[in-house]
């Protein structure tokens, strides 16, 4: 008996031990990138040629749950934009450009900012115009571009949202919305 009792808890002090260990390593991942233009462009930075990142699994942190959609848009937009994205999510597309884009142009605002229609909603793509009515407030949001030195064309991206503790790529949101 006393053999199993000793089995038992050492069994809860290395599940224990795991819990600890996984809740770490999620905090960490959740702060290493925080809801900043700094984190943004750390978080975008590991899709640059060059990087040493993971960039399959950092793109896999950066795929959203349903309660992310919902907590960015209302519904039925955040339904039919996950619906949407989820073949984006499918295809194993990839953040970044091509080789030669090697230098990273970053614009960091929130969503307050795109729904009071701010100057800065003229540097998203012009649907977002259309998105701003279905669009909770005080979420940091980031359009970025993968350019050529001294370039300001390249690669563009939008829809990076930091939301429930982690960015969150959702791009396009205007696509699923009825002209």
């Amino acid at each position: 008996m006393t053999g199993s009792r000793f089995r038992l808890a050492d069994a809860m002090r290395v599940a224990g031990f795991v819990a600890t260990l996984w809740l770490t390593v999620t905090a960490t991942a959740q702060t290493a990138f925080p809801p900043t233009q700094d984190g943004a462009r750390a978080l975008l930075a590991q899709f640059l040629p060059g990087s040493t990142a993971d960039k399959s699994a950092a793109m896999k942190r950066l795929q959203p749950t349903t309660a992310d959609y919902r907590a960015v848009y209302k519904e039925p937009l955040a339904g039919k934009l996950e619906e949407a994205n989820r073949r984006h999510w499918q295809s194993g597309a990839k953040l970044g450009g091509r080789p030669d884009q090697t230098e990273l142009l970053v614009v960091f605002t929130t969503t307050d900012d795109l729904i009071n229609g701010k100057p800065v909603l003229g540097e998203f793509p012009g649907g977002y115009r259309r998105v701003t009515d279905h669009m909770n407030r005080g979420l940091p949001i980031v359009r970025f571009k993968y350019v050529k030195p001294g370039s300001a064309s390249g690669m563009a991206f939008d829809g990076l949202v930091h939301v429930n503790g982690r960015w969150v790529f959702m791009p396009k949101p205007w696509s699923v919305v009825e002209p």
